[in-house]
C-alpha cells in the first residue's frame, strides 16, 4: 500500500502483512504506455518495488507473486540465460517499448493484412518491442530476450483502465493496439484466451469494472449502429465519415486481437446499416459526396476480415462490398490506405468478384495510384480523409490540452488549500 507524506503524496509503499490483507497476494504485469514512461518514472520504480518486496515473502504459502518468479526463473533458464541472471530478471513486472519507443509495431502490420499469416507473427511482434523493463536501478529500458514473455507465462486476465468519454475500446486504434495486442500475445504465450475487462473510473461515484465484448456492444449500439447517432454524424460532412470508417476499423482490429469478443452479428449490422442501408439513413450518398476514401476503406476493411476469414459472410455480400468498392473507386479514384491500396492479396480477393470490366477498371485505379504516391515519393497516396482531418486533429489536441491545464489548476489549488488549513489548525 503507498506510505503518503503530510500532504498526501505518495512517497515509498510498504508490504501489508498476509493476515492484514485477508487474501493472497497477486501476480501483476504492467504494461506502461510511453507517455507514463516518461513522466512518472518514480511510479513505475515503486511498482517494481512492491512487486519484489512481495517476490521476498517465499514462506508465505498463497503468493502468486513467489510462484510467478519461480515459473519465470525456469524460463529464462531454458531461453539460456546463466542462473544468476535468470534469478534477477525473474521478478522484472514492468515492461514497455525498447529504445523509448511509444507504439507497439503492431497496428500498420495488422492493417495491411499481407504482411502477416498468423496470430504468431503480430505476437512475437508485440513482444520485441514492448518487452524493455522499466523498474530496476541501473536497468532502465533494458531488453532481454525471452522475459517478457517469461512474465506472462501465468497470465489469465487483461485489465484496461478507462477515464475518459472521449474514447471508446472501438474509437480509438491505440486501444486494440495495446489491450488486444497484449491479449492475443497472452494467448499465444499460454495457449489460453485471457478475460479482458476494463476498469471505468469515468465517474469517481460509480467505478465499475467491464467485460471487454460487453463494452464493444454497447459502444457500437450507441454509435455506429444507432440511427440518431448516424443522422447527427451526417450532418457534420467528410471527418465523420472518416470517424465511421476508423470505427469500423478498429473492430477488424478486436477481430484479429480477440475473436471471441466479435460476434458475427456485428459484422451482419454492420453490412445492414452501410452497405444495403437498411434504415433508409442515406449513409451511401453520403459517403459517395462526402468522403469516397472512406467509403473505400470501410468496404476494403469488411472485405479483409471476411478473406482473413473472420467474418463468414456470403458469397453475395462479397460481391456486393466488392462491386461498391470498385464503383467508387471508378467515380473518385482511389484513396489508398493500407487495406485499399498496400494490401496485394485484398486486392487479388476482391478482383475476383469483379467482372471482367470492373476488374479492368478497378486495376487501372489502383495502378494510377501507386504509381502517384511513387512521384511523390511517399509510401501511399494521401487519403483524402486523411487531408480533411488535419484540422480536427489540431482541435483534438486543443481539446487534450485543456482539460489537462484546468486538473493541473485545480491539484495547485487542492494543495493550497490543505496546506493552509493544516497550517491554520497547527
Amino acid at each position: 500500500e503507498p506510505v503518503r507524506d503530510r500532504m498526501g503524496r505518495v512517497q515509498d509503499i510498504r508490504l501489508i502483512p498476509l493476515e492484514e490483507l485477508g487474501r493472497k497476494r497477486i501476480d501483476v504485469v504492467v504494461q506502461t504506455s510511453g507517455q507514463l514512461r516518461d513522466l512518472a518514472a518514480s511510479r513505475l520504480y515503486l511498482i517494481q518495488k512492491a512487486v519484489d518486496l512481495a517476490a521476498s515473502q517465499k514462506s508465505e504459502r498463497d503468493n502468486e507473486v513467489v510462484r510467478g518468479a519461480v515459473d519465470a526463473e525456469k524460463v529464462l533458464l531454458e531461453k539460456g540465460l546463466s542462473p544468476a541472471d535468470a534469478r534477477m530478471l525473474a521478478t522484472q513486472r514492468v515492461f514497455g517499448g525498447v529504445n523509448g519507443n511509444y507504439g507497439t509495431g503492431i497496428q500498420g502490420m495488422v492493417e495491411s493484412g499481407d504482411r502477416w499469416e498468423t496470430e504468431k507473427e503480430i505476437a512475437d511482434t508485440y513482444l520485441n518491442n514492448m518487452g524493455a523493463i522499466y523498474g530496476m536501478e541501473g536497468r532502465w529500458g533494458d531488453f532481454q530476450q525471452g522475459m517478457f514473455e517469461a512474465a506472462l507465462q501465468n497470465a489469465d486476465v487483461v485489465v484496461q483502465p478507462r477515464q475518459s468519454n472521449t474514447w471508446g475500446a472501438l474509437s480509438l486504434d491505440h486501444v486494440y493496439e495495446f489491450m488486444g495486442g497484449l491479449s492475443l500475445t497472452v494467448r499465444q504465450v499460454t495457449g489460453k484466451d485471457p478475460d479482458a475487462y476494463f476498469n471505468d473510473l469515468r465517474s469517481k461515484h460509480k467505478t465499475r469494472v467491464q467485460e471487454l465484448k460487453q463494452a464493444i456492444g454497447v459502444e457500437a449500439r450507441t454509435t455506429i449502429l444507432n440511427p440518431t447517432y448516424i443522422q447527427e454524424q451526417l450532418k457534420e460532412g467528410a471527418n465523420a465519415a472518416n470517424g465511421i470508417a476508423e470505427t469500423i476499423r478498429n473492430t477488424y482490429g478486436w477481430n484479429v486481437m480477440k475473436p471471441a469478443a466479435i460476434d458475427k452479428e456485428l459484422w451482419e449490422d454492420i453490412y445492414a446499416t452501410y452497405i444495403r442501408d437498411e434504415k433508409g439513413l442515406g449513409v451511401q450518398e453520403f459517403f459517395r459526396t462526402q468522403n469516397p476514401a472512406a467509403l473505400q476503406e470501410l468496404t476494403a476493411v469488411m472485405m479483409e476480415t471476411a478473406r482473413k476469414g473472420l467474418w463468414k459472410a456470403s458469397p453475395e455480400q462479397l460481391r456486393t462490398l466488392a462491386e461498391m468498392h470498385a464503383a467508387s473507386m471508378a467515380e473518385a479514384g482511389a484513396g489508398c490506405s493500407g487495406f485499399v491500396c498496400d494490401n496485394a492479396k485484398l486486392r487479388a480477393f476482391i478482383g475476383e468478384r469483379l467482372s471482367g470490366a470492373q476488374k479492368q477498371s478497378y486495376d487501372n485505379k489502383v495502378a494510377e495510384a501507386r504509381q502517384a504516391a511513387v512521384k511523390d515519393g511517399a509510401k501511399g497516396q494521401r487519403l483524402k480523409k486523411e487531408t480533411l482531418s488535419s484540422d480536427s486533429d489540431t482541435t483534438s489536441a486543443t481539446s487534450y490540452l485543456l482539460p489537462v491545464g484546468v486538473a493541473l489548476v485545480v491539484i495547485i489549488l487542492i494543495i493550497f488549500l490543505v496546506a493552509k488549513r493544516r497550517k491554520s489548525r497547527e
